[in-house]
C-alpha cells in the first residue's frame, strides 16, 4: 500500500492537471468564437450571436488576428442592425439607437445602420439628425451602385423638410433645410427655405434660395419657383421685382395666378 504521505502530493498533482486540462478546453480562439456567432446569425439568433462576435473581436484585437477582426466587424454590424431594427419596432429606441451606433463604429460603410439610427432620430423628434443619416445612408447606397434606393433615402430626408414647412414651424424648416443643403443640394429644399422665410421673417435669404432652387433646376425650372420668388418680393413689398418675377412664369398651372397678380401689381 502506498505511503499516505506519497498519496497526497500525487493526488494533488493530478487535481491541477485536471483543473489545467479542463481551463485549456474552455479556452475559446477567435475563430472559433466566430464561427459559433456566425452560426446563430446564420439562425436569425441575433441577440444570441451579437455578444459572441464581440468576445471574438475581443479575442482577435488581443491575438492581433486581422482576418478575424474583419469577418467580426462585418458580421457584427449586420447582427446589430437587424437587432437595432427588433428593438425599434418594440419601442426600445435608446437600445436600438446604441446598436445601430455599434454597427456604424464597426463598420462605417454598411448602410444599414444609418438608416436605422435615422428613422430612430426621426420617431425621437430629432429632425436634423434623422436628415443627415439618411442622406447618409443615401450616399453609401448610391455608392454601391443602387440608385434607385438611395433615390428613395434622398426623398425622405426631403419630404422631412417639407412636412416641417407644412406644419408651419417655419423656423425649423429653415434649419432643417439648411442642415439638408449643408450635406446635398436640392431644389425642392431650396424652395422650402424659401418660403418659409417668406411666410416668417421675408427677407432678402428668401430670394437667395429661390435663385438656388431655380439654379439647381437647370433647364427644366418648376414655375412654383419663380412664384415663390415673386412672393418673397411682394412680402418685401418690392412690388416691381415681384412683377418681374411673375413674367417668368410660362405654364397653364400658375399662369392665370402670375398675369393677376402682375395686374394688380400694376405691372404690364
Amino acid at each position: 500500500m502506498m505511503n499516505l504521505m506519497l498519496r497526497k502530493p500525487i493526488i494533488l498533482f493530478l487535481a491541477l492537471l485536471m483543473g489545467f486540462s479542463t481551463y485549456a478546453q474552455d479556452e475559446k480562439t477567435a475563430a472559433s468564437l466566430y464561427n459559433e456567432g456566425l452560426a446563430l446569425l446564420k439562425a436569425k439568433d441575433y441577440a444570441g450571436g451579437l455578444p459572441i462576435l464581440e468576445a471574438a473581436l475581443e479575442k482577435a484585437t488581443a491575438d492581433g488576428d486581422e482576418k478575424i477582426i474583419g469577418l467580426a466587424k462585418k458580421n457584427g454590424a449586420i447582427a446589430a442592425s437587424n437587432l437595432g431594427n427588433a428593438k425599434k419596432k418594440a419601442g426600445a429606441l435608446d437600445e436600438a439607437l446604441a446598436l445601430y451606433n455599434k454597427g456604424i463604429e464597426w463598420r462605417p460603410e454598411y448602410a444599414s445602420n444609418y438608416r436605422g439610427l435615422a428613422a430612430v432620430s426621426e420617431a425621437k423628434g430629432d429632425a436634423i439628425s434623422a436628415i443627415k443619416q439618411y442622406i447618409k445612408a443615401g450616399d453609401i447606397t448610391e455608392a454601391s451602385g443602387k440608385e434607385k434606393k438611395a433615390a428613395k433615402l434622398y426623398k425622405k430626408a426631403r419630404n422631412m423638410v417639407g412636412k416641417i414647412y407644412q406644419a408651419k414651424d417655419y423656423a425649423k424648416a429653415i434649419e432643417a433645410g439648411k442642415a439638408f443643403l449643408s450635406i446635398r443640394e436640392n431644389a425642392e429644399v431650396a424652395y422650402y427655405i424659401c418660403r418659409a422665410n417668406t411666410e416668417s421673417v421675408a427677407d432678402e435669404e428668401a430670394i437667395t434660395y429661390a435663385d438656388k432652387a431655380i439654379a439647381l433646376s437647370g433647364d427644366t425650372v418648376d414655375d412654383k419657383y419663380y412664384v415663390a420668388k415673386a412672393k418673397a418680393y411682394e412680402k418685401m413689398g418690392k412690388n416691381a421685382e415681384a412683377v418681374d418675377a411673375y413674367k417668368l412664369v410660362t405654364g397653364e398651372k400658375y399662369k392665370a395666378q402670375a398675369e393677376g397678380k402682375i395686374k394688380l401689381l400694376g405691372g404690364k
